[in-house]
């Protein structure tokens, strides 16, 4: 039987909040306190029923499952993740808000129409004067629609720009630099930048190692991007953006980062023990929910078991600080 508790703390945001105590299947007890550390991140799986709100949180690094229940999540779908933050939308209301899983906190956004396959990203997390959601609204042949807002607002911001690229999807928006990478489906890479409200397209080529993939991440660490192509019957093929040439460059090492790779967002993280120079990639092994490490430096086949799935039936999510494992009783 799975039991929720929840005690009070002190948070970041001035204010006395909750943090869940989960009941694992194994018979522990999760606590989340605020001390800053960080760690590799969890994956959060989301039911495929559109009215559930039960929810699968799986932490790789020590193999553990926790379920939750959310009500407040019903017919609701995740669009983004960021330090600990869920950005959720209902397509029925087109409600928008970020949600805290561990804490229980929401922050409204305006509403917004959003079609099946609109990305969208935040810079920072939403209790920060300074995040900013994003998101590409409409392209067609001559023009590039965007909207930007800040957490508690009423309305969106939004800004038109000439388009220079074939009419495409944007496949994935992530923050980095102080501007919004955004990649189309077919390759192109173009950059927002906040502070000026400018658009501008970096690469109006794609790369060649896209071509005859089934999906693809992006990611970035201390400003470096990365992008990965992922194969049906190849090994995934890892690249970095070189900013002096604003070009691809195939990496054959990771210089001992992870990456774990979601298709609405990835994280990577350094200076972990073990796995390093690794993509860890979600799947499904038989009717188990787990994830499996693809090291970037040695032959591997490990990308045939790969299969693009859903992108919103998971998401990788920053945990909580420090948790404390406990028995019960």
């Amino acid at each position: 039987m799975i039991s929720l508790t929840a005690c009070s703390f002190p948070s970041s945001i001035g204010k006395t909040t909750s943090a869940l105590l989960l009941s694992p299947k194994h018979g522990t007890k999760l606590v989340f306190p605020l001390e800053s550390q960080i760690k590799p991140p969890w994956l959060i799986y989301f039911s495929k029923t559109e009215e559930s709100s039960s929810c699968e949180l799986y932490d790789p690094s020590m193999q553990k499952r926790y379920y939750l229940s959310f009500p407040e999540l019903s017919g609701s779908r995740v669009c983004h993740s960021n330090e600990g933050w869920l950005l959720m939308y209902n397509p029925n209301s087109f409600q928008l808000f970020f949600f805290s899983p561990f804490t229980h906190d929401r922050i409204p956004l305006p509403p917004l129409w959003m079609a099946y396959d609109q990305r969208m990203a935040f810079s920072c997390a939403p209790t920060s004067s300074t995040c900013l959601l994003f998101t590409v609204t409409n392209v067609t042949l001559d023009k590039i629609t965007v909207k930007t807002c800040y957490p508690n607002a009423e309305e969106w911001n939004t800004f038109v720009f000439k388009n220079q690229l074939p009419v495409s999807t944007f496949e994935q928006i992530l923050f980095s630099n102080g501007v919004f990478y955004c990649l189309t489906n077919t390759g192109h890479l173009s950059i927002f930048d906040p502070s000026s409200d400018s658009w501008d397209v970096l690469l109006s080529g794609p790369p060649l190692e896209h071509h005859g993939s089934n999906g693809c991440f992006m990611t970035q660490h201390q400003g470096e991007i990365f992008l990965i192509y992922m194969y049906a019957h190849m090994n995934p093929t890892v690249l970095r953006l070189d900013h002096t040439s604003c070009e691809w460059t195939e990496r054959k090492t990771l210089g001992g980062l992870t990456i774990y790779a979601s298709g609405l967002c990835s994280e990577t993280r350094a200076e972990q023990k073990q796995p390093r120079n690794c993509l860890c990639l979600p799947v499904f092994h038989g009717f188990k929910r787990t994830c499996i490490y693809y090291k970037v430096d040695e032959e591997s086949v490990v990308s045939l078991k790969w299969k693009k799935s859903d992108p919103y039936a998971n998401i990788w999510i920053m945990p909580p600080l420090n948790p404390i494992l406990n028995q019960l009783l």
